[in-house]
């Protein structure tokens, strides 16, 4: 029997491809159908957005979120938040809905059966099949897809509140949703720096095959990356086969980010200098994006990326503490745990590779690094024995002294992925998010879309 690990298939058995390519057809498809211009998800606290529903029908369309092929409707809207389970059964942790306001749905005259056309920057974008016209309450979703103390006690520490912003994403949705499937007829273009970052699911795997990687760990991130980021990416690398992984491929995920979050651009840039000026061999280090206004969700959140990764063709994914969590509502290993063990609460006796329709890519779990004054060097927390003295990896203490026009010193951070942050800052003025930051992103999105006339009632 061989010991060498395969690609795994995609999630379900088959990558989604809903992108039209064929002009006449996508014309066609859209000829006659009411428009609708896609509209930001904004904050009900401070009107910021907070989400684009276009980068979900991206991932959708795209292969993504395979097998999902459709905006949700409510029994598996109820389905995945009672079992984390799509209706034909397999695993998925979100409800993906498109809402829409009540003004809108009256101006649109739509119905079940009909077909909608989604503008996007002005122009045609994809088309939508109604297959249902559904309410729900904002407030109850948000609650029940993140868990509560009382319903998930193995992971979740406190309630969910405004201060989340996954669970706020979900709060400020408008309560009416069109449900059905969702196929682009406009292909966008990408605009710089995205465009060279851009692998779905399908191009990924080609992109595997012509580098001859057989296995892959994935690298989730939605930060710029420090030398904890890069020896957690070295070191994943080597388990999980009979030899190291053959590629590193780190997928950050592009949307909406909190205030104070580092810019997308420069995310990506910021990983792609590891390999550009070799502290990571290119021959093993692959950058590329996902399109996901984060939920912030931890091992809920991991499942999805499971998801993604698998779908792009990754054989392992590393998982370490506080896995895209953001403040203290779960447990910080709660990823860890439903990756070693499952979270019964949440649909998952046994781990996601465990379970009747549950996920073939395979968890690296892994604790931290940091950086052992006593050992000089940058430590493995696990085998170090100077916990005493480590000192630890601070996102925050990082983006202050970045705040400050300060250089953080090499040990914690690559002079060239600095230079990156520096050349980002001057085109926006500042390091970091911000409000202008978050207005400019949703006017100007990451791509561009071609002029197409289409004959659509308005």
């Amino acid at each position: 029997m061989s010991l060498k690990i395969q690609t795994p298939p995609p999630h379900g058995g088959k990558l989604v491809d809903a992108v039209i390519r064929d002009k006449d057809k996508a014309i066609s498809m859209a000829s006659g159908a009411p428009a609708y211009d896609i509209k930001p998800t904004r904050s009900i606290i401070d009107g910021n957005p907070i989400r684009n529903v276009y980068r979900e029908v991206m991932s959708i369309a795209y292969g993504f979120f395979s097998p999902l092929d459709r905006f949700m409707g409510r029994s598996e809207v109820e389905n995945v938040l009672k079992e984390r389970r799509l209706l034909d059964g397999w695993l998925f942790p979100f409800p993906i809905i498109f809402d829409i306001n009540e003004d809108d749905l009256r101006k649109l005259g739509v119905k079940e059966g009909d077909r909608v056309l989604l503008r996007l920057k002005g122009q045609p974008f994809a088309v939508l099949d109604i297959d249902e016209v559904w309410r729900f309450d904002p407030k109850d979703i948000a609650d029940r897809t993140f868990g509560t103390p009382e319903r998930n006690p193995e992971v979740v520490r406190r309630r969910f509140d405004e201060k989340h912003p996954g669970w706020l994403i979900y709060r400020s949705m408008t309560g009416l949703a069109l449900a059905g499937k969702v196929y682009i007829i406009n292909e966008p273009v990408f605009k710089d720096p995205y465009n060279r970052f851009w692998y779905p699911p399908a191009k990924s795997r080609e992109e595997f095959r012509n580098r001859g990687w057989r296995t892959v760990i994935a690298h989730q991130t939605r930060n710029v990356p420090h030398t904890g980021h890069e020896h957690l990416m070295k070191n994943a690398a080597y388990m999980g086969d009979i030899e190291p992984c053959h590629g590193i491929l780190v997928n950050a995920i592009i949307g909406a980010k909190r205030l104070g979050d580092f810019v997308d651009e420069a995310i990506l840039e910021g990983h792609e200098a590891l390999s550009k000026y070799g502290y990571i061999s290119p021959r093993r280090h692959m950058v590329t994006m996902t399109l996901w206004d984060m939920r912030y969700g931890n091992p809920l959140e991991s499942l999805l990326h499971g998801i993604i990764r698998q779908n792009m063709g990754c054989t392992h994914h590393m998982f370490g503490r506080d896995h895209a969590a953001v403040g203290d509502y779960y447990d910080p290993y709660s990823t860890q745990i439903l990756w070693e063990k499952g979270i019964p609460s949440f649909g998952l006796p046994e781990p996601p590779y465990d379970v009747d329709k549950g996920l073939k890519i395979r968890p690296v779990n892994i604790k931290e690094f940091w950086y052992c004054p006593k050992c000089g060097e940058i430590a493995y927390s696990d085998t170090c024995g100077h916990a005493d003295v480590a000192q630890r990896f601070s996102g925050s203490f990082i983006r202050g002294l970045i705040a400050e026009g300060i250089e953080p010193p090499p040990i914690i951070f690559r002079p060239e992925v600095y230079r990156v942050i520096v050349k980002w800052w001057r085109v926006y003025n500042y390091p970091f998010v911000n409000r202008r930051y978050l207005e400019l992103k949703e006017r100007e999105l990451e791509v561009d879309l071609k002029p197409m006339e289409v004959n659509s009632k308005r």
